[in-house]
């Protein structure tokens, strides 16, 4: 990856770090904001982060199904998105969608909204999320952290 990437992922990652009332570090790759229940609201870094979808066939072994094709999708991290990861420091969540967090694992998660306005029906500008809570996926994380048993 050519330097001035390398500079520009660096810098979106730490001019975009926001410290939660609670003292938690975030940085929100995502491309909408987070608003969260302590009023804190974390604006996207300008770099989002993605995954690419991988298809693997899982046909049935019963072979009743013979003429259907059956697909497992898995989400997999991209470089970069390594990249991105490698520019976060230890001990600051990356706030990200659910495919992001289930692609790269912790310390990408997924905010999780109070329940007053998780549902269907609250727009997401409406939608606020908890200061304590997030989604996480179990997904060998893509980034090696010292220090940290999942």
């Amino acid at each position: 990856m050519e330097n001035d990437i390398i500079s520009e992922t660096t810098s979106a990652v730490h001019d975009g770090i926001v410290t939660l009332s609670s003292g938690l570090r975030v940085v929100n790759s995502s491309p909408h904001p987070f608003v969260f229940d302590d009023g804190t609201t974390v604006p996207p870094c300008g770099m989002t982060l993605n995954a690419r979808f991988c298809e693997f066939e899982a046909p049935f072994r019963d072979g009743t199904m013979s003429d259907v094709t059956f697909v497992v999708t898995t989400k997999v991290p991209t470089e970069e998105g390594i990249a991105f990861l490698s520019a976060v420091p230890d001990g600051v969540l990356v706030l990200g969608s659910l495919i992001a967090a289930e692609a790269y694992g912790f310390p990408v998660v997924q905010p999780v909204p109070t329940p007053e306005t998780a549902g269907r029906g609250v727009p997401p500008a409406d939608r606020r999320c908890r200061s304590d809570r997030f989604t996480r996926f179990t997904t060998p994380p893509a980034r090696p952290m010292e220090g940290v048993d999942l």
